[in-house]
């Protein structure tokens, strides 16, 4: 029997390839099964989903829709943390921002006025990403809410409340400015047609006796006064500058004062009465309380007197001080009981403060017409030889050659007679 020959084994090499790693065979298939799986994605079949986040809501998109309509918004939700789902390509979808999206309201079905409820779209704004086929899908929140209204204008005068303000005694709020005087109001005009006035209600502590400002917050009434809270309306400003300007009161006498009477005339002598003795003034603490009396217009009394006649003077008030009765005039009537007029022909007339460059010959030699006015006593015994025509010089332009200048008539002897009229002289001047 013949012995069998066993075969022989295989001989090793010394160093295999790495090839014949299993584990590295597993490594590589898991890579390449990786980059297939991103060329395939990428080229063949790039489609994918992003979430982009922060989206606000853009409320003026396609706004003709309602405003063609005679609508607006008049409230409207704040949203700004709208959630969008891009679908598309993954290289593409990925690097899109909030910034590139647009979320908007849709508002086909907005018919009229009230609270709608409309649906959220979205559409892409960056021109790098249109019409590449992306898919946008609003997530979160998919509705909003939006009132409409027809929405008009008001413009109304600020008015002021000064109720819970208190004058001390002796004062009056004489004047109330506002800054603004007038503001506007925007709103549905269901709203505005419900609101009349504007007011500015002012409050103090303590009584005024000084003029104050003060910042007051704007209300809005009806027309029986009551305060209006509307929802939607505002206004072009919430809160007006309020000046209160308050004046000492004082009632004080008129008086008169007389200009174009003769040197050293006695004005006490003149006995007259005034249509209101006294007059209800107000002004600053300081011009009123400093006053005595008050003056009228002057009365001339060279040239506006004579018998029989009552005069209409305007009462001239310090600057800042008014007048609270209503008065702006008054009337006067002289007592002429004790006085007589008389007419002279003067003769006596003289020059005073002559320029000493000049030489003044005085060429008339008589003023005929002259009317005095005095008591009867003094007038019965008065002559011609006691009348002066004076002409002063001092502030008169005299100049050389013959011209005609103003005479005062003067009865030195007399401090209660005057004369009423315009005298002059003519008069020769020449240079020394």
């Amino acid at each position: 029997m013949q012995k069998q020959t066993q075969p022989a084994e295989p001989v090793r090499k010394a160093n295999g390839s790495i090839w014949d790693n299993r584990f590295f065979l597993g490594i590589v298939s898991v890579l390449a099964a990786v980059l297939v799986w991103m060329v395939v994605s990428t080229f063949l079949d790039p489609q994918g989903s992003f979430v982009i986040k922060d989206v606000s809501v853009n409320y003026g998109y396609q706004s003709t829709i309602y405003t063609s309509k005679g609508l607006d918004i008049v409230d409207q939700q704040a949203v700004d943390n709208v959630q969008v789902q891009a679908d598309g390509n993954g290289t593409l979808i990925g690097k899109l921002s909030s910034s590139d999206i647009m979320v908007y309201p849709v508002y086909n079905g907005v018919q009229g006025a009230g609270k709608t409820t409309l649906r959220l779209e979205a559409r892409i704004t960056n021109t790098d990403y249109t019409n590449v086929g992306i898919k946008l899908t609003v997530l979160s929140p998919q509705t909003v809410d939006v009132v409409f209204d027809t929405v008009g204008e008001k413009t109304l005068p600020v008015t002021t409340d000064t109720s819970g303000i208190t004058i001390a005694d002796g004062f009056t709020l004489n004047r109330i400015t506002t800054t603004p005087t007038e503001v506007t109001l925007t709103g549905p005009t269901s709203e505005l047609d419900k609101i009349s006035e504007v007011v500015a209600p002012v409050s103090h502590e303590g009584s005024l006796s000084d003029s104050v400002s003060a910042t007051a917050s704007l209300e809005l009434r009806d027309e029986n006064g009551d305060i209006v809270t509307p929802e939607y309306t505002t206004l072009d400003s919430n809160t007006a500058d309020i000046n209160l300007t308050v004046y000492q009161v004082r009632e004080l006498p008129l008086s008169i004062v007389f200009i174009n009477a003769p040197s050293g005339f006695d004005t006490s002598y003149l006995k007259y009465s005034l249509s209101i003795p006294t007059l209800n003034v107000a002004g600053p603490a300081k011009t009123v309380g400093a006053l005595t009396e008050l003056s009228v217009a002057a009365f001339d009394l060279g040239r506006e007197f004579a018998f029989d006649r009552d005069y209409q003077k305007n009462i001239e008030l310090p600057a800042g001080v008014v007048s609270l009765d209503g008065v702006s005039a008054v009337t006067i009537r002289f007592d002429t009981t004790d006085m007589i007029s008389r007419t002279f022909t003067v003769t006596n007339i003289r020059t005073v403060n002559v320029p000493s460059t000049i030489d003044l010959e005085v060429l008339t030699a008589q003023i005929h017409q002259v009317t005095l006015y005095g008591p009867k006593n003094e007038m019965e015994e008065l002559s011609a030889d006691s009348i002066l025509a004076q002409v002063d010089c001092q502030n008169l332009a005299v100049s050389v050659g013959q011209q005609t200048v103003a005479a005062s008539i003067q009865v030195p002897s007399s401090s209660h007679i005057f004369a009423v009229g315009n005298y002059t002289v003519q008069c020769q001047a020449s240079s020394q």
